[in-house]
C-alpha cells in the first residue's frame, strides 16, 4: 500500500476516501494507561493495552460532546470511556465481550455504594480472613475444602501458599458481603492485584510470561489492604452529583443484533477495538477468570478467543490456520485482501487473520450503525502494526472501511498522536468518522 503524505489529502481512486492525515503527538502518559495508574477509579483495574483519561476527554471536546449526549465504547476494557464520560456528567454504554472485563466495567461504574457500609463490610473481611488463616495453618491448600480455580497447571500460576491465602480471601469477601455490588466492589480489588503482585508471572509488552517466585516476599493481605484503601478514598471522594450519572454496561457481541439492546440513540462512541497484533485479551485475564470463578475449563477460554476480534490463541489459531479467510465485505475485498496476501507469503495464519480482523470490525462498524443518532460522531484509536515484516496502516485501512461500507459515514480525519514502541511508521492513531 502506498503511503499518504502527512498533512496532505490523498485519494487512490475514483471509491476511496478523501483523508486528511495529521500529527499531533500526545504524551505517552496522557494516551496510554499510564495515565491511568494513579487517576481515581481508573486505578481500580490496570489493563495495559487501554487508552488513557485524558485522552477520552480530548475526544469527547474534539467531538464537541454536550450534555444530553450518549456515549458507546463497544469495546469497553477495563471501562475508561465509561468511567470517564460519568466523571464528565455523560451518560455512557459500554459493550464488552470478556465476562473479566465486563465486570471490571460494570463494578467501576456503581457508585451508589455507601461508603459508611463499604468499610463495615471490610472489617468484617479482615476479621474472618485472619480467623480462618489461623484455623487452616499448617494444612496443605488442596484439603482446606475450597475447590481450587479450575485452570490449567494451576500451581504453575500460583504458589501454594499464596493461593490459599487468596481462596481465603475470596470466600470471607462471600460469607461477609451477601448483597452483589458490595461483593462485586471487593472482588474486583482482589482481581486488581492478583497481576502481577501476587501471580507467578510479568507483564511482557503483550502478553503475560511466568516467572519463578518461589523465592519472592508475598503478601497477599497486604496487597489487597493497600488497593482497598484506594478503592474506598475513590468511592467516597466521587462528588454527590456525579454519583447518579447514567451509564450501562452490556455483556455483548458489539459485532451482533444484541447492539440492539440498547434503549435509545448514541450520539458519540469513542472506544479503542484490539490492534491487530496478536494480543489476547483472553489469555492475559486467564488467573482473574478462574480465580473468580467465571470460568470452569479451557473451552470457555478458547471458545471466547474464537469469538473475539483480536483472538488468535488456542482454538482460534487452529482454525485461522486452515483455508483461506474471505472477506465479508468489498471494501475488505479492495483495501484489505491486498496486504494479507502480501502476508500470506510467508504465513497464511497471519493473513487470515488480518481479513478475520477487518471483516469483524466492519460488521461492529454495521451493527453500531442501527443505534446511533443522525449526525453521530465516532473517535476510534487504532495501532498501526507490522505482520510478518509487512506494513499494516490499520488506521488509513480502518478510514477507508468506514466509507467503503457505504453506510453512511465520512472520515473527518486521522491524527496521529504517538509512535508505538520501535519502527518509524508504527503509529498510534485517532480515527473520527461522523455520519453524514
Amino acid at each position: 500500500m502506498a503511503k499518504p503524505k502527512q498533512g496532505l489529502l490523498f485519494d487512490e481512486g475514483e471509491h476511496a476516501p478523501q483523508l486528511f492525515i495529521e500529527n499531533n503527538h500526545v504524551h505517552v502518559k496522557k494516551s496510554t494507561f499510564l495515565a491511568g495508574v494513579s487517576a481515581s477509579v481508573h486505578r481500580w483495574f490496570r489493563l495495559t493495552p487501554s487508552f488513557g483519561p485524558d485522552l477520552v476527554r480530548k475526544m469527547l471536546a474534539d467531538m464537541e460532546t454536550e450534555d444530553g449526549h450518549t456515549v458507546l465504547d463497544p469495546f469497553s476494557g477495563a471501562g475508561t470511556t465509561v468511567i470517564e464520560s460519568k466523571m464528565e456528567g455523560i451518560r455512557s454504554i459500554g459493550f464488552e465481550i470478556n465476562p473479566l472485563l465486563h465486570f471490571v466495567c460494570e463494578t467501576s461504574t456503581r457508585w451508589d455504594l455507601l461508603p459508611t457500609e463499604l468499610e463495615d463490610a471490610y472489617r468484617r473481611i479482615g476479621e474472618r480472613f485472619q480467623a480462618e488463616r489461623i484455623r487452616l495453618a499448617g494444612k496443605d491448600v488442596e484439603v482446606i475444602g475450597i475447590p481450587l480455580p479450575t485452570i490449567h497447571n494451576v500451581f504453575r500460576w500460583w504458589r501454594k501458599d499464596v493461593l490459599q491465602d487468596m481462596l481465603i480471601l475470596r470466600e470471607a469477601i462471600h460469607s461477609e458481603c451477601p448483597d452483589g455490588p458490595m461483593r462485586a466492589f471487593f472482588r474486583l480489588s482482589l482481581a486488581g492485584v492478583l497481576v502481577p503482585d501476587l501471580t507467578n508471572v510479568t507483564l511482557g509488552r503483550l502478553q503475560l510470561h511466568f516467572i519463578d517466585r518461589s523465592g519472592h516476599e508475598i503478601d497477599v493481605w497486604r496487597s489487597f489492604d493497600a488497593h482497598t484503601r484506594r478503592m474506598l478514598d475513590d468511592i467516597a471522594a466521587i462528588p454527590a452529583d456525579k454519583r447518579t450519572v447514567l451509564s450501562r454496561v452490556l455483556w455483548i457481541d458489539s459485532t451482533t443484533d444484541d447492539v440492539l439492546k440498547v434503549e435509545g440513540k448514541v450520539d458519540r462512541v469513542i472506544t479503542s477495538p484490539p490492534y491487530p497484533n496478536r494480543y489476547s485479551y483472553v489469555w492475559n485475564t486467564r488467573p482473574h477468570l478462574f480465580l473468580l470463578n467465571l470460568f470452569q475449563n479451557a473451552k470457555q477460554a478458547s471458545d471466547l478467543d474464537l469469538r473475539t476480534i483480536g483472538g488468535t490463541w488456542g482454538t482460534a489459531t487452529s482454525v485461522l490456520i486452515k483455508g483461506v479467510r474471505a472477506p465479508e465485505y468489498p471494501v475488505i475485498e479492495r483495501e484489505v485482501v491486498p496486504v494479507a496476501e502480501q502476508i500470506r507469503k510467508d504465513d497464511n495464519l497471519m493473513a487470515n487473520y488480518l481479513v478475520h480482523y477487518f471483516n469483524r470490525l466492519a460488521r461492529q462498524i454495521v451493527s453500531q450503525n442501527r443505534i446511533l443518532a443522525p449526525k453521530a460522531r465516532c473517535a476510534y484509536v487504532v495501532g498501526c502494526s507490522e505482520l510478518k515484516g509487512v506494513y499494516v496502516e490499520t488506521d488509513v485501512l480502518l478510514a477507508k472501511v468506514f466509507e467503503g461500507l457505504g453506510i453512511g459515514f465520512k472520515v473527518d480525519r486521522i491524527e496521529r498522536i504517538r509512535r508505538r514502541h520501535s519502527g518509524k511508521d508504527l503509529h498510534e492513531s485517532i480515527v473520527y468518522a461522523s455520519k453524514r
